[in-house]
């Protein structure tokens, strides 16, 4: 028994042993089925917050390249970070306009980098595009559209880059060191699919046309009617006009006027005058005719003396004239220093110096106390008939300049302005100089009234010489002309448009500054001048006659959508986009960028080259043309 009781026992110890065993086992086993269980799931979470972290950072970037193009087709809108938020997670777009996400700078200006990121939770994904400020066909150093089956036949000059025709190529005619690309035929490595020729939106261009079209050429003038008898403008003494410690060297007085009795002798008419008996300038008629004078005394300072007074007899009665006296003198007297026009053209030249302090009021329409031609001291000499544009100038004003400003009205910040007595008031008893920086305000005595004055054109109708423009000075920064506009020796600071709906034509060294839209609905003619400064300030040009560029450096966009284009020993930065059926190249012309043309170019120098180089980016300008993906520029990180 006692025998058979252990053996019952060793297999009841087995028994255990082994239930124990299977039960560790299974345990083993049910720990890791229950950890790798979690393992999956939680992988299976990370699969899904990663694909939709993808999916968050695609959105952050068609955001980014929707807002990109709308900074490029909008006013105002910047290209600053993007930040979202969309399914519990967040992305973040940013621009970088020189390199790319490794810091490596890009090839050319108007590529950026876009970089999307989105993070959903602890999952993170990043997108990168290299997006091209320019259609696909900017691409290449000279895109031929080769259309109505012309050829394209370089005889003369080289193409540095690659270059695409939309058709067969002369043999010859390709570009050096580089490929040449075809859509079909011969003469080239055919490439399919082929970018095509890019649309210009050019809904902004024309709508600026379309305002200078109605830009007034002419506004409601007003001027003051005096009655001869007690009625004037007084003016006070200032630093500026007669007083103060710098002696007054160069004068320029304008004034328009329309007399009523010419010819009267029982008094002088006086139209300006400031200074005394000693010293001083004036503008007056009489007997006839029309006097300008200057004077300077003391034989202690330029012995001026009796002074020189100009005359003319070519007016009339109510009829408007514009009058300017210019003085250029110096410490004694000099010929030819002190001069007169009227309506523009130099009547008169004579002795003159420069004026020492001189006090006493400055008067329109009356004279408190000065000199005339005979000797006469007299004073209170009424003016009996209009008056208006009444302008002073601390410059000698040349015949040509005013000539191109005396039809206009004045902005009130040109050089040398002094002083701008315009009379648009309507009202009251103040004549506002408020347009200049000095405002030196004359008091209106004794009620003349408001009549209309001189037919004006508004300044944005006249030409430009030998002067600085700030754009800034316009109304919404945009010159507007409705007919020709001229511009020689200026320079013209942005930003801003300057638009005529007739042809625009910029020489003698004129000075476009950048971030400027030139437009014009005529012809557009550059001669001798620079537009730009550099291709991070560029200029825009769009042109619907015939365009010419000779002899001058452009940084920027040529849009030309006339009859022809002739680039003649000019440098080119950036772009051309040409729509012109007749396309010249001459001279030592180099082209830096991109030629896109819908038409062949004739090469007629050895001295022309085109390669390929930076074109301006343009961010935030509405320049019509829309970005596209760099191919090949997608990553993800």
């Amino acid at each position: 028994m006692i025998e058979s009781l252990k053996k019952n026992n060793e297999s009841g110890m087995i028994l255990m042993a082994s239930t124990m065993g299977i039960f560790i086992i299974l345990s083993i086993f049910a720990f890791y089925l229950a950890r790798f269980s979690i393992s999956e799931t939680r992988n299976g979470a990370y699969h899904i917050l990663d694909i939709k972290s993808r999916n968050l950072a695609l959105t952050g970037a068609e955001h980014g390249m929707y807002i990109y193009k709308s900074s490029r087709n909008t006013d105002g809108i910047s290209i600053n970070n993007i930040t979202g938020n969309l399914n519990n997670g967040t992305y973040t777009v940013s621009f970088d306009l020189d390199n790319d996400e490794s810091n490596q700078v890009l090839p050319y200006s108007q590529y950026l980098t876009m970089k999307s990121s989105a993070t959903i939770d602890d999952v993170k994904r990043n997108i990168r595009y290299i997006l091209s400020s320019f259609p696909e066909a900017f691409c290449f150093s000279f895109y031929g559209n080769n259309s109505l089956s012309q050829t394209f036949t370089r005889t003369n000059g080289s193409i540095k880059g690659e270059m695409f025709f939309n058709g067969s190529v002369a043999n010859g005619s390709g570009a050096d060191s580089c490929i040449t690309y075809i859509s079909s035929g011969s003469g080239g490595t055919v490439l399919s699919p082929y970018p095509s020729f890019p649309e210009i939106d050019v809904t902004s261009y024309e709508n600026l046309l379309a305002n200078a079209a109605i830009a007034p050429g002419s506004y409601n003038n007003y001027a003051l009617s005096f009655d001869g008898s007690n009625e004037y403008v007084q003016i006070s003494n200032s630093n500026d006009i007669n007083t103060g410690s710098n002696n007054h060297i160069q004068k320029t007085i304008e004034a328009w006027f329309n007399i009523v009795d010419k010819d009267l002798t029982s008094r002088k008419q006086t139209i300006y005058e400031q200074g005394g008996t000693t010293r001083g300038l004036n503008i007056y008629i009489y007997g006839g005719s029309l006097y300008v004078g200057g004077w300077n005394e003391p034989s202690n300072e330029s012995n001026w003396n009796p002074g020189t007074f100009l005359s003319t007899s070519s007016i009339e009665n109510n009829t408007w004239y514009h009058v300017a006296l210019t003085l250029s003198g110096g410490s004694s007297v000099t010929s030819n220093s002190f001069k007169g026009y009227l309506n523009g053209v130099e009547f008169g030249s004579g002795d003159g110096s420069k004026l020492w302090n001189h006090g006493g009021d400055v008067s329109i329409a009356r004279n408190r106390d000065t000199k005339f031609h005979d000797g006469d001291y007299n004073s209170a000499k009424y003016f009996y008939g209009k008056i208006d544009e009444v302008r002073l100038w601390n410059t000698t004003r040349t015949q040509a300049q005013i000539l191109a400003k005396k039809d206009t009205v004045l902005n009130g910040d040109e050089s040398g302005l002094t002083s701008y007595y315009n009379f648009q008031e309507n009202s009251g008893i103040v004549a506002n100089d408020s347009q200049t920086q000095s405002n030196n305000d004359g008091s209106i005595k004794n009620g003349p009234s408001w009549v209309s004055g001189p037919l004006l054109s508004k300044m944005s109708n006249s030409s430009y010489s030998n002067e600085t423009v700030n754009l800034s000075s316009f109304s919404n920064n945009q010159l507007l002309v409705n007919n020709n506009l001229t511009i020689s020796g200026s320079t013209f600071n942005g930003p801003g448009y300057i638009v005529a709906n007739g042809n625009i034509t910029i020489s003698s060294n004129s000075t476009i500054n950048g971030n400027i839209f030139i437009i014009c609905n005529g012809s557009l003619t550059i001669n001798s001048s620079q537009a730009g400064t550099g291709i991070s300030a560029p200029v825009i040009f769009y042109s619907k006659g015939n365009a010419s560029y000779n002899s001058s450096s452009i940084y920027g966009l040529i849009v030309s959508k006339g009859g022809s284009l002739t680039l003649d020993g000019s440098d080119v930065h950036g772009a051309i986009l040409n729509y012109s059926s007749s396309f010249s190249l001459r001279g030592d012309t180099d082209i830096i960028g991109s030629v896109v043309s819908k038409y062949s170019a004739d090469f007629q120098s050895n001295l022309v080259t085109i390669k390929k180089g930076n074109i301006p980016e343009f961010a935030g300008l509405v320049i019509g043309l829309d970005p596209f993906v760099v191919p090949g520029s997608y990553l993800e990180y």
